[in-house]
């Protein structure tokens, strides 16, 4: 794309962007200057809510959380609408005055009068009252209904069906003459308009940084109202945490109250349940009971494990005795705990000595030795009786034995569990009583806290303004304003541009035209160039014929037998300059001393008559396509004016069938004779997309140029061109744009001719003196 040629597309408007860029920057100078700017009011606190922490009956010091610490329940209730709406009610922000100005109404901070409603601020409906202050009081005008109303002769006006009062301020009474004449403007709103004009203007924000600071804002056209706004919310924030606090302290005291009862019941509890506890267990001290507990069992197990030994013992005692003879002396050394048993064992082992001494001296069957036999058996006996009493008796011990260690194994394995619970409820109490003395302390700290309250706030910035108007911004402002100055006209520039299917130069016809030759372009000329094509005339028309002449000789086919070519002039419709072009190159190409012969076939709507001032009537083309008995060569016009070389053949008189006469032979047969005595043969022709005259000698034609004019030609007329050249209907084809602004060709206006050049005077002073 060549940026300067569509930068020229743009700078030929230049009227339209410097109109643009007057009435935008006049307008918004004088916008600036007839506004209200909009400033920003900003305050920073400091809310520290560790002294909070005071207060709190368990502190979560270790488990707070940065987003716990943040002052989210602050900026709720700087933005609820209750808090709002008292702000709106004690301040007056539903009243808002203005002075009347011709674009918008102007907040000026010096007004005569002050309103006074006379029904709640919820009930009121938003209208606008304009006021002039006269000498006479006031003249009031309700902007809805249109109603006028003159106030008079009271220091304080009440108006008849208006819901306030109006009334002078002691300044304006002082200097009333200030006043006079002066247009104000009053607006009245409900207040839950109020509240959200208020809201949205009102910015809450929190440092990043460091949580506990708050940032507040407040945008609008009245500085000292905005200050107004942030004080008044500062001082009720203030005034809300310490009646929170307030609340807080007493709710914490009275809590504390009800718990400090609360765990004094339940450590009496506790102390019971103990007390019950111990008694049941036959526990007075738990040491003294776990080393009673622990010996009784070592003592069971001692006694149980004697008397299986003794069992043991007696068994094998038994045994042995039953397994010794009579011939056999029993033992004494069964270490059993059996006083008789060893007098009943010396009894036996005498008598068995006795009876071997009897049988030493006399036979078994001596009645001695019989009888102490018999009684050997009877005390042997008797010491397996005391021995059977004896097992028995341990048998039974042993049962006791088991029972009793078990109940002490019992109650030494239960010493843990008894422990454990007896130490749980100790740990309760320990808690309890631990609680209970917590309880007492921060209900004491409590009460001091209240005793000596303060709010936790802190002003770090008091509220100031920032005078740097944040809308209006008047560089931003102005830049903007020239910025749409020329966007504007650019936008529009663009739309036309985009929306313009017309033909203006070369570069129009890419895209349009494949594979088509660019033949040249003609210049828009006045009436008095027209004419001005002789053969040494350096005038545009007359070099741009020429380079079209020779554009065109490129296009003509190089026949050997040296026949005169026939060069086919047309075009898409009407009033593209085809009539134009063939003549003005038919006088071009009989000036370079070729004999040319310029036809005009256009039998519907000729237009070669124009430049010789003859009538449509002289017979011509079409007497001759009529009747070919007739001799065409007679029917020529010969005007030396604009070159010797050049036959005219004009159209004839216009016949009722010009297709007919266009398609029968007499035609071809007139070429053909012309081209014997004739360069060039040039043709005007029809438009082809108007009739179809032209399509139906097309072919006799060497070359065919086709015209298309400026800013007047549609492109899409040329499109169908191209099927003009598939279908064979047109041949050898260059296009010639006609009718182009000078300085679209060469970007000024550029001829050939010689000027005189300006010598400064003091150069001509110079050459006269040498």
């Amino acid at each position: 794309m060549n940026s300067k040629k569509q930068f020229l597309k743009y700078v030929q408007y230049w009227p339209w962007f410097l109109v643009s860029f007057i009435l935008f920057t006049a307008a918004a100078y004088y916008y600036l200057g007839a506004v209200s700017p909009t400033y920003e009011t900003t305050a920073l606190i400091n809310i520290d809510k560790m002294n909070e922490k005071d207060s709190e009956i368990i502190s979560t010091d270790k488990v707070k959380t940065d987003k716990e610490e943040d002052l989210e329940k602050e900026k709720v209730f700087i933005t609820s609408n209750d808090f709002l709406s008292k702000l709106v009610s004690d301040l007056k922000l539903n009243i808002n005055y203005f002075e009347k100005g011709l674009i918008a109404n102007k907040v000026v901070a010096d007004i005569p009068f002050v309103f006074k409603t006379h029904i709640s601020n919820d009930s009121l409906s938003k209208v606008t009252y304009n006021i002039k202050v006269t000498e006479d009081g006031f003249i009031v005008n309700e902007s809805v209904t249109d109603r006028l109303s003159l106030i008079r002769n009271n220091t304080i006006y009440d108006i008849s069906g208006i819901p306030f009062s109006i009334e002078l301020t002691s300044k304006a009474k002082k200097n009333l003459s200030s006043y006079l004449d002066k247009e104000y403007v009053v607006t009245l709103e409900p207040t839950e308009m109020a509240v959200k004009n208020l809201k949205f203007n009102l910015n809450i924000a929190s440092d990043e940084n460091l949580k506990t600071n708050l940032s507040l804002s407040h945008t609008g056209t009245n500085p000292i109202q905005s200050k107004k706004i942030l004080k008044r919310i500062i001082k009720s924030l203030d005034e809300d945490i310490v009646a929170n606090k307030q609340k807080k302290l007493g709710k914490t005291v009275e809590y504390l109250d009800q718990r400090i009862a609360a765990f004094t019941k339940e450590k009496d509890s506790i102390e019971s349940v103990k007390e019950s506890y111990l008694r049941n267990n036959n526990i007075y001290v738990l040491d003294q009971y776990i080393v009673s507990k622990t010996n009784d069992k070592t003592t069971k197990t001692a006694n149980s494990l004697l008397n299986d030994r003794l069992i043991s013992l007696t068994n094998f005692a038994i045994s042995d005795i039953r397994k010794s003879g009579y011939s056999t002396p029993l033992g004494t050394d069964y270490n059993l705990e059996i006083p008789s048993l060893n007098q009943l064992l010396v009894n036996y082992n005498s008598s068995l000595i006795e009876s071997e001494l009897i049988l030493q001296r006399a036979q078994k069957n001596n009645p001695a030795y019989v009888s102490l036999m018999a009684q050997l058996k009877v005390q042997k006996q008797t010491i397996l009786n005391t021995l059977g009493d004896y097992l028995n008796q341990l048998n039974q011990t042993k049962i006791v034995n088991r029972i009793e260690q078990s109940n002490a194994i019992s109650e030494a394995q239960s010493i843990p569990t008894k422990n454990k619970e007896l130490g749980n409820i100790n740990n309760d109490l320990s808690l309890k009583e631990e609680t209970y003395s917590a309880l007492l302390q921060r209900r004491e700290e409590a009460i001091l806290n209240g005793a000596v309250l303060d709010s936790n706030l802190s002003i770090l910035d008091f509220p100031q303004t920032n005078y740097a108007a944040i809308s209006p911004k008047p560089k931003p402002f102005m830049l903007g304003a020239i910025l749409f100055s020329f966007l504007l006209p650019f936008g529009f520039v663009y739309v036309k541009l985009k929306m313009d299917s017309k033909i203006h130069t070369q570069e129009d016809l890419t895209g349009q035209l494949a594979d088509i030759p660019f033949l040249g372009n003609i210049p828009e000329i006045d009436s008095n160039e027209k004419l001005d094509n002789s053969a040494t005339s350096r005038s545009l028309i007359a070099e741009a014929t020429r380079t079209l002449f020779s554009n065109i000789s490129y296009l003509l086919p190089h026949d050997k037998d040296q026949k005169g070519k026939v060069v086919l002039f047309t075009s898409s419709i009407q009033g593209e300059g085809k009539s134009f072009c063939a003549f003005h190159n038919a006088v071009t190409i009989g000036n370079l001393n070729k004999k040319v012969l310029l036809i005009g076939a256009d039998l519907r709507n000729p237009q070669l008559h124009d430049y010789y001032n003859v009538q449509k009537s002289i017979p011509g083309l079409s007497d001759f396509l009529y009747d070919n008995t007739k001799n065409w060569k007679n029917f020529l016009v010969k005007k030396t004016d604009f070159s010797g070389n050049l036959d005219v053949l004009f159209s004839g008189e216009i016949p009722p069938n010009p297709t007919q006469l266009l398609t029968n032979s007499n035609l071809e047969t007139l070429l053909e004779e012309a081209k014997s005595f004739y360069d060039f043969i040039i043709i005007d022709s029809a438009p082809v997309q108007v009739v179809s005259d032209t399509l139906n000698f097309s072919y006799l034609a060497d070359v065919t140029v086709y015209v298309a004019k400026s800013n007047f030609s549609d492109k899409e007329m040329l499109l169908q061109l191209n099927d003009f050249i598939k279908k064979g209907q047109l041949k050898n084809v260059g296009v010639v744009i006609n009718g182009i602004n000078k300085k679209s060709i060469y970007g000024y206006n550029y001829t050939y001719q010689e000027k005189k050049v300006k010598v400064p005077w003091f150069k001509r002073s110079m050459a006269f003196n040498n």
